[in-house]
């Protein structure tokens, strides 16, 4: 009789293992999409079927290239928050009474997928239109993060 006890116990060690794995799948199903701290519930938009939000950028780094025309790339490092997330466009204004490159870097998600909870790098070579632009120092700010470079002459071609 020791033995039907025990085996009885045993299944329902495992009845219960079994139930509380489904519950944890179940809830992971609904979960709705994590905000990172720096932003709000206002910067995450639905659009039915995907889930837009700013890219988390973390260092920026500024390539002049050597030609002239010269010309100048901005390369944004930081993490994708799962597995699902992808870059999904790049904004680029210039304010020429500020000097200001601003890049806006915007992530698209399926809304209703179950992604990895693994964060991801990520690199982005931006290139910037710098034509036409005085000699000066000029400010790039990327999703946030502000770095500058300087044109050491005008970057036009003479004619």
């Amino acid at each position: 009789m020791k033995t039907n006890n025990n085996t009885l116990l045993g299944i329902l060690v495992l009845l219960t293992i079994v139930i509380v794995t489904i519950v944890t799948f179940s809830l992971g199903c609904a979960e709705t999409p994590v905000v990172p701290d720096n932003e709000t519930e206002t910067d995450v938009q639905a659009n039915g079927d995907y889930v837009y939000n700013d890219a988390v950028v973390e260092d920026t780094e500024i390539l002049i290239l050597e030609s002239f025309p010269v010309q100048v790339h901005v390369i944004a490092t930081g993490y994708l928050p799962d597995g699902c997330t992808q870059i999904y466009e790049k904004n680029i204004d210039f304010n020429d009474e500020e000097n200001t490159f601003t890049v806006n870097i915007i992530t698209r998600r399926p809304a209703d997928e179950m992604c990895t909870e693994a964060i991801v790098p990520f690199e982005n070579t931006i290139p910037l239109n710098v034509y036409g632009l005085e000699k000066g120092t000029y400010i790039v700010d990327v999703n946030g993060i502000r770095n500058e470079f300087e044109l050491q002459t005008d970057n036009i071609i003479p004619e």
